[in-house]
């Protein structure tokens, strides 16, 4: 009977840690998936981070393009108006540049 008595207390022992081992388990899982979710958030938010980041860059590229456009664009116009007053003021010199311009590209694409 006292053998009985412990192996029952042993097989008592050995369910208790087997329970012990389970809930320790379950909580590990718990753990674990509560670490998964605060990767997961984290990472989504440096996605949006990044994301928010790519979006200020292509909007300051945009800025950037528009503004240098503008820019080439008052540039051309300027240098047009600057032409169009040469040719207005000189109009024998420019026809005099413009014949030489022609004659010397007919000269260079003959060869």
């Amino acid at each position: 009977m006292a053998i009985s008595k412990a192996a029952d207390k042993a097989h008592a022992q050995e369910a208790l840690s087997e329970l012990e081992v389970r809930q320790r388990l379950d909580e590990l899982t718990s753990e674990i998936a509560s670490l998964s979710r605060t990767l997961a958030d984290l990472g989504g938010q440096k996605v949006e981070d990044y994301r928010d980041e790519l979006e200020r860059l292509v909007a300051d590229a945009v800025s950037a393009s528009r503004k240098a456009m503008d820019s080439a664009r008052t540039g051309a116009a300027s240098l047009e108006q600057g032409f169009e007053e040469q040719v207005r003021e000189h109009p024998l010199r420019a026809i005099g540049i413009a014949a030489g311009i022609g004659f010397l590209f007919a000269f260079l694409t003959r060869r």
